[in-house]
């Protein structure tokens, strides 16, 4: 049972970081690939930043869901700057 828990975690955890390739690769929001830059910059190894990246894009699709409201673009794009503080 643990076993099927961490492959769905790891599932879900690789499908978040691909959204977050796709953003910096897209270009939208504009920030992702600044976060990308910067948190690099901070000696973070690419994996750890997209891992961070997509831990803040969840909570974001978490608070969207659980309020039943439309993604705040803005509000992510501002959580993501956060990250390279």
């Amino acid at each position: 049972m643990e076993e099927m828990e961490q492959a769905e975690d790891d599932f879900a955890l690789n499908t978040l970081i691909d959204a977050v390739e796709n953003q910096i690769a897209e270009g939208h929001p504009r920030e992702a690939g600044l976060v990308m830059m910067d948190l690099l910059s901070q000696g973070l190894e690419r994996r750890e930043a997209l891992e961070k990246m997509a831990e803040t894009l969840a909570a974001h699709i978490a608070e969207t869901l659980e309020k039943e409201v439309a993604f705040d673009i803005n509000a992510y794009a501002r959580d993501l700057l956060e990250l390279a503080k």
